[in-house]
């Protein structure tokens, strides 16, 4: 707090208070000792989220430009590393029972700027604003368009970089029956798109999820700008249905409840095994839809429902725990007899 030179800073037993660089309140900032959350409370400001969100009020900067001040005073080297292992040694009490794992990433992942994106038209498509996709939500994320290719052009920022940093760009195809004519839905148009070492919308999104003390985890870019059209910013995607070990981190260090919402169609067993990445390191629930709101065979997501729907399925969301877990292993034990009878049954027959 002194190198945001916050002022009469005094240390209680769980929390750290002091006063904004401006203000004369001494408890206007609090900051737990164990989670490091952050509470600001001013006649201008209401906040709560975590150091990141202090750094962003205070210099007035982006969540990308917060991250790289924060690992510029603490003397922290701001990139991807090749094969980096997080430390196995955790200062804060709240993570003593996590599940020690690796994270690697095979090589430097290459970080693009905006001249990537000179090449394409920045305009919305019509077609995504009939679907209720607002051109405000298209300028957030830089949507645009490619006549050559006959492409929505998807940029992807990287989750802790600035605005004008991307890990690549991907093309959605609006040619009618795509299929018939062999065209794929989805194209990368940037030399690399490691889509699995990062969450889609988490660095437009991150202070609203940080407010609203959790993130909701869709499939699909196009369901986080449907939410972001519709005035709600917790939403983030994984580009699928099933999270890699780097996303499972990042979301876990948002020490937010994570929220899995994937699309219609997806077994139960397979949500309930995408919640168990985060139990019991982080509190976490899923919304499946036991109502059949969502068409079957749609392959819908909640997020391509009205706010009405929506906020339905939030609210009665399933709080992963003990009790789901037992029926996810019950699951996983039946699945396992089952490969051993078709095991031994092979080997009988041969």
């Amino acid at each position: 707090m002194l190198a945001l030179e916050c002022h009469g800073i005094k240390s209680y037993p769980t929390e750290w208070r002091a006063a904004l660089p401006q203000g004369t309140n001494k408890t206007a900032v609090c900051v737990k000792k164990d989670t490091l959350s952050v509470a600001i409370r001013s006649s201008e400001e209401n906040k709560h989220g975590d150091i990141f969100t202090l750094v962003m009020t205070i210099k007035k900067i982006s969540f990308g430009k917060a991250n790289k001040y924060l690992h510029k005073i603490l003397g922290l080297k701001y990139q991807f590393n090749s094969k980096a292992e997080i430390s196995k040694k955790d200062p804060l009490a709240i993570f003593k029972k996590i599940k020690r794992r690796k994270y690697t990433i095979d090589k430097e992942i290459p970080v693009y700027d905006d001249s990537i994106l000179k090449e394409y038209v920045d305009l919305p498509y019509i077609g995504w604003i009939r679907e209720g996709i607002m051109p405000n939500a298209c300028k957030r994320f830089n949507i645009g368009y490619s006549y050559d290719r006959k492409r929505i052009v998807i940029p992807e920022r990287k989750w802790d970089g600035d605005d004008n940093e991307y890990i690549g760009i991907s093309g959605r195809t609006t040619v009618p029956n795509y299929e018939m004519f062999d065209i794929p839905k989805y194209f990368k148009l940037s030399k690399t798109y490691p889509k699995g070492t990062n969450v889609y919308g988490l660095n437009e999104n991150y202070q609203t999820i940080q407010e609203a003390g959790y993130v909701v985890v869709l499939e699909s870019q196009k369901s986080v700008l449907k939410r972001y059209s519709r005035k709600d910013g917790t939403a983030t995607a994984i580009g699928n249905c099933e999270l890699t070990d780097e996303q499972v981190r990042i979301l876990i260090s948002l020490n937010v409840e994570i929220i899995i919402a994937l699309d219609e169609g997806i077994p139960l067993h397979h949500v309930r095994q995408e919640c168990d990445k985060f139990y019991p390191i982080r509190k976490v629930s899923y919304m499946f839809d036991k109502w059949d709101l969502l068409e079957k065979g749609s392959k819908d997501s909640p997020a391509d429902k009205p706010n009405k729907v929506y906020n339905f399925m939030l609210k009665h969301r399933v709080v992963y725990d003990e009790s789901e877990r037992r029926k996810l292993k019950i699951w996983q034990e039946k699945q396992e007899k089952k490969l051993t009878y078709l095991h031994q049954l092979t080997l009988q027959l041969t």
